[in-house]
């Protein structure tokens, strides 16, 4: 699998970025937080900011940010074959929003358990590091705010806690790397001509 690097947002310091660029995803219209778009397509302009000199990864997660993985994908991602690499060391700081009238919810597991398991539970990885009751009522077209630091390196996924949707592909890896400088979103590579 291809993948590249995507750094959706300067690396400026919070504090030079406006206060109407922080709420452009609350302040959506309606009960959508963001517009579902055709299969493969990311276009949001705001996935990740962060703030190096305060060891800050500001991220935005979107579930059913379009129509692929019939809905089940984050940022329009699934199955892993994306994420976030975030520096060991890092507080990371999540805005959650569900496009979906369906039950969403997003916590931090470990990527092996996101992969197999049908039922996650109700207890993330790291203190913290989930939407209110993940595996039950989910959250359904409003917005979820959390917070954790992560006290250990590895891999990791942000993972639906709605039983069944992770195991079908509804998650993204996280990946806590102690060599990172930045943070940054991974996405797969499309449409790149084959070497031969």
């Amino acid at each position: 699998m291809n993948l590249k690097t995507i750094v959706i947002i300067s690396m400026a310091p919070f504090a030079s970025i406006s206060a109407n660029e922080h709420t452009k995803i609350e302040n959506k219209p309606a009960s959508r937080c963001c517009n579902v778009i055709p299969k493969g397509e990311i276009k949001n302009p705001i996935f990740l900011r962060q703030d190096p000199e305060k060891k800050i990864a500001e991220v935005f997660i979107i579930a059913t940010f379009d129509k692929s993985n019939y809905g089940m994908n984050f940022n329009g991602l699934s199955k892993s074959e994306g994420g976030y690499e975030i520096p060991f060391g890092w507080k990371v700081k999540v805005t959650f929003c569900n496009n979906s009238d369906v039950p969403h919810s997003v916590m931090v597991v470990e990527a092996d358990i996101a992969e197999r398991k049908i039922n996650l539970g109700d207890t993330p990885y790291f203190d913290g590091a989930t939407t209110p009751k993940p595996n039950t009522l989910g959250t359904t077209s409003k917005v979820e705010k959390f917070e954790f630091t992560p006290d250990e390196s590895g891999e990791f996924s942000f993972a639906c806690g709605f039983p069944t949707h992770s195991a079908n592909g509804h998650r993204i890896f996280l990946k806590i790397k102690k060599d990172l400088k930045k943070a940054v979103f991974i996405t797969p590579e499309k449409n790149k001509p084959k070497a031969k």
